[in-house]
């Protein structure tokens, strides 16, 4: 019988397991294991079984208001089974807390799960700090990604690293940015004399949002940042289109950028959402390979942080995450039992994919959560 974990949960005291055993019988699924899922229609959490089917993963979920729908989760159950995932306790992805610090932003990408607006007056450094007083973690061992919309904004940004860093001296503090004001090599001076460890750059495509003078700066602000010893720890790309993947790539493999790895990621329906094919982890990962092998570049596959959603990889030693967030409608919450964290839902702090789906139903949708997340998958382990 399959691995059942709903006795931890207390919403789900209660699951028939004949339900869905039943409703997966006339595909003759395989169920693998239950989990968690969210209702796409009442926004509940919904108790979920996932199974292998015509060399698919699928997922099967029930609402007691919606009954049972079913989802592919990733076209290639191959794949997905031979994904290598070892567990490390106190690793930096499972201490890092993406937390936002500002609402506004200096662009408007298509894809991003934080609709700017730049009405919002930033929450005071006071207030942020009480906020994450109020967690009761152990500090000192928390990574802080301070994120927006665009934390640069932040005229106090610098000053907000530095009490950070007074409070809890031993803790790292990375920003996420598009990069775009590091062209100003005075506010990359501001940063490393805050002591702020790391930047994390959202660089895309160059025709992403069709703007040559931004693409300019960012590109400025990689550079400022390498000359002047401002870590970039990862540079990531949104594709619009699998087109732009040979962009891309010949991208990061010429510049010789020594960041400490790249994230490639095809758009997801959270947010925004132009009217894209869906794709799967397998479909992107393949993609990636058979560019290797057209171009004469080494591709490897590397074990150890690799799920449902992502997984890296090497292209001529340099490392990639590819990556494939689900939505609300296909979500298995416990592929996401892991870090990276965030704050971004009054749920608490979960993880990040998850916390960004709940976020978008709660402040892009404006949807009252009928319920929390289950305290399994709550941030929990360095709690003092």
């Amino acid at each position: 019988m399959t691995e059942n974990i709903f006795f931890k949960i207390n919403q789900f005291s209660n699951i028939d397991d004949k339900l869905f055993e039943d409703s997966v019988k006339e595909f003759n699924g395989e169920l693998l294991y239950s989990t968690v899922s969210l209702c796409h229609h009442c926004h509940y959490h919904v108790p979920a079984y996932t199974y292998h089917y015509n060399n698919q993963l699928w997922l099967v979920k029930h609402c007691k208001t919606h009954g049972i729908s079913h989802h592919m989760i990733e076209r290639d159950y191959e794949f997905y089974k031979n994904l290598v995932y070892t567990p490390k306790k106190d690793t930096e992805q499972d201490l890092q807390v993406i937390t936002e610090v500002t609402d506004r932003c200096n662009i408007d990408c298509p894809h991003c799960y934080h609709i700017p607006d730049n009405e919002v007056r930033d929450t005071p450094i006071d207030k942020l700090m009480e906020k994450y007083k109020s967690w009761n973690l152990d500090m000192e061992k928390v990574i802080f990604v301070l994120a927006g919309a665009e934390p640069t904004l932040r005229k106090d940004l610098a000053d907000l690293v530095r009490t950070i860093k007074k409070e809890w001296p031993t803790t790292k503090v990375v920003v996420l940015t598009n990069g775009i004001r590091y062209s100003d090599r005075d506010l990359v001076q501001a940063s490393i004399d805050a002591k702020m460890d790391a930047i994390c750059v959202g660089l895309n495509h160059h025709s992403y949002i069709n703007n040559p003078t931004v693409r300019r700066k960012q590109l400025e602000g990689i550079k400022n940042a390498f000359e002047m010893g401002l870590t970039v720890e990862t540079i990531s790309y949104t594709m619009s289109s699998v087109s732009e993947l040979h962009d891309i790539l010949e991208e990061i493999l010429s510049n010789n950028w020594p960041a400490r790895f790249f994230r490639i990621r095809y758009g997801s329906d959270i947010g925004r959402y132009p009217d894209q094919e869906r794709l799967y982890l397998s479909d992107t990962y393949k993609l990636v390979k058979e560019w290797c092998i057209n171009n004469g570049k080494t591709f490897k596959d590397l074990p150890g942080d690799n799920n449902l959603y992502h997984t890296m990889v090497s292209i001529d030693d340099i490392v990639i995450r590819l990556i494939q967030w689900c939505d609300e409608t296909d979500i298995n919450i416990e592929e996401l039992d892991c870090g990276p964290y965030a704050d971004f839902s009054s749920d608490g702090i979960s993880n990040f994919l998850y916390s960004v789906i709940r976020r978008d139903i709660e402040k892009n949708q404006k949807i009252f959560l009928p319920d929390r997340i289950p305290e399994k998958y709550l941030f929990k382990q360095f709690s003092k």
